[in-house]
């Protein structure tokens, strides 16, 4: 599925202040292995060198063209299994918990504080396992949602759940429930994103337990099956019932400034989202020689200087840099002149709020261990096909997912 979402591609310049004194390193070389090239972490790594006079900073991306996972996971896990390999890691393409379990990743709860009133620590808590933090997201994105005209004048809720939208499919049969997108809320998005949010439901990775083959899981495939007529793409002239959103930061989502007071999110019965860690995700070798240094970089990464970066793209973990960027944002758009009529500094206080309403509901992270995630996905597009009942599904999923936890 296609919609023409039209983002408003910004570059914003500007220069970043001094950051805290780093630890006695001078002359360390300090090593990341990333899975993709990242224009932030180049900027980065060279800033942090300009003002730490003797520490160099070597990136190595391993994904290539090729953007092989496996590759990537065999690559990382030979080297930190040898007691070797890049002093900070980017584990968004790995499955790290395992890593964690064999002592390979180091807990960073002690190392860098992680408070409310600095970060959105829902956000920042969601690579926490067994109580240790071993990795810290960067920056974020996420998708909501704004009801189209057919709901316009209903008292709807603030976010919506799978029994909302059943009781929407039942309400209005035959209408598209979810426009066109590009990012395509089919059956399979809307069952992976449904999982993704009970993932402990489903799967206790600190034990090892798996429960797929249960009633909880047969009703999802099931009730996602249920309202497959209304998740077909509307033709050009129709209108869906809940439009698309993707949030990039305080001031905009995908289709404007003018959309945020009506946003709304997919949730579960408490309320709770989900979120996509995007890009890097730094974990930091235990075995590494230079931890210290480690250690500084990521809180400079993390820091408000870095996060105003317009190279982050995304939304800041870093509150006060997200306050930055959509002051700096809506500045510029203003020069352009592309503001929409009545948007001002009043507007732009009720985005922010919002957007830290929206972003403090952000408890779940999309789960990302690629194995996983591909185990879900092929036997949830086993049944959606018809080639399998919900319940072989579930017997299917138990197996394989049993099989790869206890490896």
């Amino acid at each position: 599925m296609k919609q023409t979402l039209l983002p408003f591609l910004l570059t914003v310049l500007m220069a970043l202040p001094a950051c805290t004194a780093a630890p006695d390193t001078a002359g360390a070389e300090l090593t990341i292995a990333a899975f993709n090239d990242s224009r932030f972490l180049e900027l980065a790594a060279r800033r942090y060198e300009e003002l730490h006079e003797g520490v160099k900073i070597s990136i190595n991306a391993y994904a290539g063209e090729e953007k092989d996972v496996s590759k990537y996971s065999q690559i990382i896990n030979t080297a930190l299994m040898s007691g070797r390999g890049e002093d900070i890691i980017d584990v968004k393409a790995l499955s790290w918990w395992k890593l964690a379990d064999k002592n390979k990743l180091l807990d960073l709860n002690s190392e860098i504080d992680i408070t409310a009133e600095t970060y959105y620590k829902s956000v920042m808590d969601a690579y926490i396992y067994k109580e240790k933090r071993y990795a810290i997201p960067l920056y974020f994105s996420f998708e909501a949602f704004g009801w189209g005209d057919t709901l316009a004048d209903k008292e709807l809720p603030r976010h919506i759940t799978i029994d909302s939208l059943l009781a929407l499919a039942d309400k209005y049969p035959g209408t598209p429930l979810f426009n066109d997108s590009g990012f395509g809320m089919g059956q399979i998005t809307l069952a992976i994103k449904l999982f993704d949010m009970d993932f402990d439901d489903f799967i206790d990775l600190p034990n090892k337990n798996v429960n797929v083959d249960g009633e909880k899981f047969i009703s999802l495939l099931e009730n996602v099956q249920s309202i497959a007529a209304v998740l077909a793409p509307p033709t050009r002239d129709e209108t869906p019932l809940i439009r698309q959103l993707v949030l990039y930061s305080p001031t905009m989502s995908h289709v404007g400034t003018i959309e945020y007071e009506n946003a709304f999110l997919l949730t579960d019965d408490d309320g709770q989202s989900i979120f996509l860690a995007s890009g890097f995700v730094p974990a930091v070798n235990a075995n590494s020689r230079n931890i210290e240094l480690a250690i500084d970089f990521i809180r400079f990464l993390i820091s408000e200087e870095m996060q105003s970066s317009p190279e982050l793209v995304y939304c800041p973990v870093n509150k006060g840099a997200a306050r930055e960027s959509a002051e700096l944002t809506l500045g510029d758009l203003q020069l352009g002149g592309y503001v929409p009529d009545g948007f001002d500094d009043d507007k732009l206080e009720q985005n922010i709020a919002k957007f830290n309403e929206l972003a403090e509901r952000m408890s779940v992270v999309e789960f990302s261990d690629v194995f996983i995630r591909d185990f879900v996905i092929a036997e949830m597009k086993r049944f959606f096909t018809g080639e399998v009942s919900a319940e072989e599904a579930a017997r299917n999923l138990q197996s394989r997912l049993n099989t790869y936890l206890k490896e």
